[in-house]
């Protein structure tokens, strides 16, 4: 087979379109399709009990600079919810991991549902982003 290109021309091969070809191309179609990562897979929370006896601000930005988006939780019996980790500022020399939290339990029982990243050091020494409980926040 001569497989010369010449300007304005194109190489293809034909390939024979039986209904055994058709039938294994639909089954790889299946199988990749079952294989690919879902987009509504659980991704995993843990709630964060306040173990380092420091109370938490909840932040919108991984950073003590930014707005606070709920009141702060109180240690010891305050915790908060969250989904993953995220860099952000160092504070105390005590790492730059942040929590990315939904929940927030209060020490009078109430809850909050408010977004916002607490620091990782001050709520339970970092033990969660250590441990791999969470992963790490894909934005």
């Amino acid at each position: 087979m001569n497989m010369t290109r010449t300007a304005g021309s194109s190489t293809r091969r034909h390939v024979k379109r039986t209904p055994a070809t058709l039938a294994l191309v639909g089954a790889l179609f299946a199988v990749g399709a079952t294989m690919a990562p879902s987009a509504s897979a659980a991704v995993p929370y843990t709630d964060i009990h306040l173990t380092a006896h420091h109370n938490v601000g909840v932040y919108e930005e991984p950073t003590s600079v930014s707005w606070k988006t709920a009141p702060d939780v109180i240690a010891p019996y305050g915790y908060v919810t969250a989904d993953c980790w995220k860099r952000g500022q160092t504070i105390d020399n005590m790492g730059n991991v942040w929590y990315h939290v939904f929940q927030e339990h209060y020490t009078n029982g109430s809850v909050q549902n408010q977004y916002g990243y607490v620091y990782g050091a001050y709520a339970d020494g970092n033990a969660t982003f250590h441990n791999k409980t969470i992963v790490e926040c894909p934005w």
